[in-house]
């Protein structure tokens, strides 16, 4: 067929809302995933003054949540940070409340900077203290207040995209401005936050983790133990995932998070995986090589490993280092792969 006839063919499949595919995959590299984000940084000390100017010029009510998005350059204006998740910074200041609502994602916090904060999860409240991780599950009411007397800042990450192509994204705002606090501090901690279970109903699995408050204190005297009884592992130094104490599996249905801690003078070894990673240093510095580009972070940064690029990690003082990536949705669907030294 001629070319003419074959462009005619295509504008009639055109007109009625159809496609060639042998002509969509022509030149289409199928062997491998197709790189769609970028890597990038976002270094703590450059965003630290657009977030106090967000602080004077906008009030936690009339922005409803006053964050800083972090856009990955390949999708400028998306409020995409990987092809599946959404990061921001986010900002309360003291005497400041967030207002109570839900939404059908998952909100993951990782705090930064500052005390005398805590968030509230279906009447349940906890301090929000720096390197603390806390879990806000789907569909579960939330505020935020600040009774402290400094600022208080985090890194937000939601499967938003996620849910987004699946067409479920829903939010509620709360009667009240924010909700009362209808349980102990520490009570699903309690529940569950020492290798127990309570009885009866202890054995129910929950979709996400009932313990929604992960400290600091806790995750780093685990990691620095760790660290005393074992070698670092060539990839990832030490690393421990936060867990659903129900099912001992990832702490959310979507969203695997974990904490590492680099010894010393550690050189990781290259590595890639289709899940993107986020990733937030909250002690040391160190260096990420992603493919071709090099990023030397320091704490607080930000920076993106996009799946399937190779990558590596180094340290020469030694850093705690977070991540947070789509791995948890890809093993359930049974697409998640790795690969060491590509």
């Amino acid at each position: 067929m001629s070319d003419d006839k074959q462009a005619e063919f295509h504008q009639r499949l055109a007109a009625k809302n159809l496609g060639a595919l042998w002509v969509a995959r022509r030149g289409v590299d199928l062997t491998k995933p197709a790189a769609t984000a970028d890597p990038v940084h976002w270094r703590f000390e450059d965003l630290r003054p657009d977030i106090a100017e967000a602080g004077a010029i906008v009030s936690a009510e009339d922005a409803f949540r006053r964050v800083l998005t972090l856009e990955n350059p390949a999708w400028p204006g998306e409020m995409r940070v990987t092809n599946a998740l959404y990061a921001g910074i986010q900002l309360v200041r003291p005497g400041e409340t967030a207002p109570c609502h839900r939404h059908s994602q998952t909100a993951l916090r990782f705090v930064l900077e500052g005390s005398g904060a805590y968030t509230t999860v279906d009447g349940e409240r906890a301090p929000l203290m720096p390197g603390d991780f806390v879990v806000t599950p789907r569909w579960s009411w939330h505020d935020h207040v600040n009774e402290g007397g400094e600022d208080v800042i985090w890194l937000d990450v939601l499967d938003t995209p996620m849910v987004g192509f699946f067409d479920a994204v829903f939010r509620e705002s709360h009667n009240d401005f924010s909700q009362s606090i209808t349980k102990p501090d520490g009570f699903s901690t309690a529940r569950y936050g020492a290798n127990m279970a309570p009885s009866p109903g202890g054995n129910q699995t929950a979709t996400a983790s009932p313990v929604f408050r992960y400290a600091f204190e806790d995750t780093s005297a685990a990691l620095t133990r760790l660290a005393q009884g074992q070698e670092a592992h060539p990839v990832h130094g030490h690393k421990l995932h936060y867990i659903n104490p129900t099912d001992g599996g990832p702490a959310t249905p979507t969203m695997d998070a974990a904490m590492r801690l680099l010894p010393k003078r550690f050189k990781g070894a290259d590595y890639r995986a289709t899940d993107g990673l986020v990733y937030c240093a909250i002690e040391g510095s160190g260096r990420a090589v992603i493919e071709d580009q090099v990023f030397d972070f320091a704490a607080r940064d930000v920076f993106v490993v996009p799946g399937w690029h190779r990558h590596r990690i180094e340290s020469q003082g030694g850093a705690f280092l977070f991540s947070v990536s789509d791995r948890a949705a890809q093993e359930k669907l049974g697409l998640w792969r790795e690969q060491t030294s590509p």
